[in-house]
């Protein structure tokens, strides 16, 4: 086996694995916000008037439970730090293949792929950048986060 067939051949179980990975983490979290939907219907059915549902959602657990119906889950720090994340692994795989192409330790066709993940990784570093600019811009960072 050449090492053209040897990077197709680990390239194919890769994308099985990231499609295998896609598949089940998005059944997952299909199921989960199914069995929130269900427990807040019952939760809500439980109220016998509006006024009993006004006085409930005017505190403090009532603020918190309506804004669990509206607000996407995780937090804006956790969805700017996970392209963080990736943009720094593609960024440093990539280099480390051009590093090694240009020392004449890989072939030719490896700078094919450093060029690909440097390009990918800094396009996550980007979007991280924009997404923070966003968040901040439209008020969603909470002003004193220091976890």
């Amino acid at each position: 086996m050449n090492s053209n067939e040897l990077v197709a051949f680990c390239t194919f179980i890769c994308m099985i694995g990231w499609v295998t990975w896609v598949v089940f983490s998005s059944l997952r979290r299909y199921k989960v916000a199914r069995v929130q939907a269900d427990v807040q219907k019952a939760f809500l059915s439980r109220f016998d008037s509006v006024q009993d549902l006004l006085t409930y959602v005017e505190t403090e657990a009532g603020k918190k439970f309506l804004n669990s119906l509206t607000q996407e889950s995780g937090t804006p720090y956790g969805h700017i730090m996970e392209c963080v994340r990736w943009g720094i692994v593609l960024v440093v795989f990539g280099g480390t293949l051009l590093v090694l192409r240009t020392l004449g330790i890989v072939d030719q066709d490896r700078l094919i792929f450093g060029i690909v993940a440097v390009v990918l990784g800094v396009g996550f570093e980007v979007a991280a950048a924009v997404s923070y600019f966003l968040y901040r811009a439209l008020g969603l960072l909470e002003p004193n986060f220091r976890h």
